[in-house]
């Protein structure tokens, strides 16, 4: 039974970081329409960068998780600048616009090993990062507890600026309905690199506890990523609080079935769920009937987030 619970804290916190993963995709699909799976690439220049300001400068772990929040923002300019705004204008398919993201994949990996080197490097890990206690025969770190807490920090100061902002107003605006935020004076182009800057950020957590926890190495955003997108997938496509329930149970299959199964059938059944609901529920646990693609071009009206369906909610006030 220990090995139970055991196994259900992990999947807990694994879940957290695949959720806060998925979230950021999720705010950029909702907004931008792009499936930026170039966030895993984000990932992997997060860590690095952490790890070169932690640890070969030897700057405190403050400046150095500043440092990776300034780098994935950087990297979400550079990409929203010289890829998606470019096909934008140029009018190009998703599908165009996808490879694109997946060709940024490819060359910032080849980029993050010709700066860092391909060998596994590992982070310099604080004292104070060793603590631990056992509460009820459950052991407690810092990593679990740094999961817990950032991660239930970052939903809730997202959910209240999605909700209760001017700039969440105009995210939610543009996600509804392009045409129409432009209608109301909002600039499409600031909104679209003010997501793309958010989502990018909200990598960067993951990206620095995994660092802290467990070797660093340029592939290791891919296998994380495969697992955001999964969360979006049963947690359902574009929606706020599906990454986050999509990213826990994703977590918790992943772990649970180890009390039974050996270690290497893990991700199996996690896949097995993933076929399930994109054969019987492509919209996912909270998405709902998708609405028909209208005719006119750049009208296409994917709902932002749950908040975004509740039609009471205080509509965004034009933008000077």
């Amino acid at each position: 039974m220990d090995l139970l619970v055991t196994l259900v804290k992990t999947g807990l916190v694994m879940g957290l970081l695949y959720g806060l993963f998925a979230y950021g995709l999720s705010l950029i699909l909702s907004v931008n329409k792009v499936f930026h799976v170039a966030q895993g690439a984000t990932f992997v220049l997060s860590a690095y960068v952490f790890y070169t300001l932690g640890t070969t400068l030897e700057l405190p772990v403050v400046l150095a998780l500043l440092g990776a929040v300034g780098a994935a923002a950087l990297a979400a300019c550079a990409v929203q600048y010289l890829i998606y705004r470019p096909l934008a204008r140029r009018d190009a398919d998703p599908i165009v616009v996808m490879v694109a993201s997946l060709l940024v994949v490819a060359f910032a990996s080849y980029v993050i090993e010709f700066a860092w080197g391909a060998s596994v490097v590992s982070a310099a890990v604080p004292d104070w990062f060793g603590w631990s206690t056992t509460v009820a025969g459950i052991r407690i770190d810092v990593y679990d507890l740094g999961v817990l807490t950032l991660s239930l920090a970052l939903f809730g100061v997202m959910h209240w600026f999605l909700a209760r902002t001017h700039a969440g107003l105009e995210f939610r605006a543009v996600g509804d309905n392009p045409e129409r935020a432009q209608a109301l004076a909002i600039n499409l182009d600031r909104v679209y690199l003010r997501s793309m800057i958010l989502g990018s950020i909200l990598v960067v957590p993951p990206a620095v506890l995994l660092a802290l926890k467990a070797p660093i190495h340029p592939s290791m955003g891919f296998d994380l990523l495969l697992k955001a997108v999964i969360a979006l997938t049963i947690g359902g496509m574009g929606r706020m609080s599906g990454a986050m329930i999509g990213g826990l149970l994703v977590g918790l299959a992943e772990t649970i079935p180890l009390y039974w199964l050996p270690t290497e059938w893990g991700e199996f059944v996690v896949y097995i769920i993933a076929f399930f609901f994109v054969l019987f529920r492509p919209t996912g646990l909270i998405g709902g009937k998708r609405k028909p693609r209208p005719s006119a071009k750049g009208s296409d009206t994917e709902i932002l987030s749950e908040s975004t369906s509740d039609a009471s909610m205080t509509q965004p006030t034009p933008v000077s």
